[in-house]
């Protein structure tokens, strides 16, 4: 019962900022008005860099038992926002300034995490 529970609060603890970010993020986009193949790229982005930055905060967290310090958090932050910016570019082309739509997309879901984490904790 115990590995069971684990798992899940394991499971949960990628599955929902993974689930928030694309939620805000694709809304964002859209509202941006990013076309559908630009959508797809982002998604595709976030699949990849979410669970990486959370499987780093969460392995520093084990290991050691601490959080991750602000400035490093907001580190791994800047590392996501360039990766994506590259990748969205590479993948879209340089008809947009991604690297710019990535700084707005990631702050607003990070701040929006912030904020549900201030609310509910």
């Amino acid at each position: 019962r115990r590995m069971l529970r684990e798992a899940a609060l394991t499971l949960g603890y990628y599955a929902v900022p993974l689930i928030l970010t694309i939620l805000i993020e694709s809304g964002a986009a859209y509202l941006c008005g990013l076309k559908k193949e630009e959508q797809h790229a982002l998604l595709l982005c976030n699949l990849l860099t979410n669970p990486l930055l959370n499987l780093i905060l969460y392995a520093k967290h084990y290991a050691t038992g601490t959080g991750v310090s602000l400035p490093a958090v907001l580190l791994l932050e800047a590392a996501v926002v360039l990766g994506e910016g590259f990748l969205l570019r590479q993948l879209c082309g340089k008809q947009r300034r991604y690297f710019a739509l990535s700084l707005l997309f990631n702050t607003l879901s990070y701040g929006t995490g912030l904020l549900l984490a201030a609310m509910l904790f």
